[in-house]
């Protein structure tokens, strides 16, 4: 059972054309829709899905609430969220940005499959949360950075800093532990996660390597 991180993928459904993000920014406003971030950063290979729209993702594209972001198998994609916080997607990877309010600290993501490594902005209003949600397993977060890996079956999480609150996603399997730096801990469909245990440096490099992007800093 290897812990992996994820960035975030690369397929974002926008309109017809490429958006800067003071062009998205007007674009939101005139939909009623919200601005949750850009790309910073990729590998080609990376598309974004947008009300039933697909098109090509690049470096500076706005991404907006409820966007898919999907990598390739060669593509990886960097995003930098509102509130400054980091998502890195490995190849083979589709997350969705289901809600990112800056202002009120809320943050919701979706990773479907692939491997995700983020560093999330510390919560600090009453009421604010950064969660990631899998097939298996939810991940709560104060303000950290650390790592997903998804497959259809499975969720892994390895916490770089800080820590994590990990649970089933089904509601109805009881147990959550909470995972600290260096630790990782591994969730299967209808189980609750696994204690928590250290991280070998092989996992930790493993995690950094899928989701580096060649030439640009983590």
């Amino acid at each position: 059972m290897t812990a992996h991180r994820f960035t975030l993928g690369s397929l974002l459904l926008l309109a017809a054309t490429l958006l800067l993000p003071s062009q998205a920014n007007a674009q939101a406003e005139s939909r009623g829709s919200h601005v949750a971030g850009h790309i910073t950063a990729l590998i080609p290979e990376d598309t974004v899905v947008r009300e039933q729209q697909t098109v090509t993702a690049a470096k500076d594209m706005a991404l907006l609430w409820q966007d898919v972001v999907k990598t390739g198998s060669a593509g990886r994609v960097r995003i930098e969220l509102a509130d400054g916080s980091i998502l890195s997607l490995s190849s083979d990877a589709h997350l969705q940005i289901l809600r990112h309010d800056a202002r009120r600290q809320q943050t919701i993501l979706q990773l479907l499959y692939g491997r995700l490594l983020a560093s999330a902005m510390h919560i600090g209003r009453s009421g604010g949360k950064f969660d990631v949600s899998t097939p298996t397993a939810v991940v709560g977060v104060v303000g950290t950075k650390f790592g997903v890996k998804v497959d259809p079956e499975s969720t892994d999480v390895l916490c770089r800093e800080g820590e994590v609150r990990v649970r089933n996603a089904d509601k109805k399997v009881a147990g959550e532990v909470v995972v600290r730096a260096g630790e990782f801990t591994h969730v299967e469909r209808g189980k609750p996660p696994s204690p928590p245990a250290p991280a070998s440096a092989d996992r930790i490099r493993a995690g950094e390597d899928a989701t580096a992007i060649p030439n640009i800093p983590h």
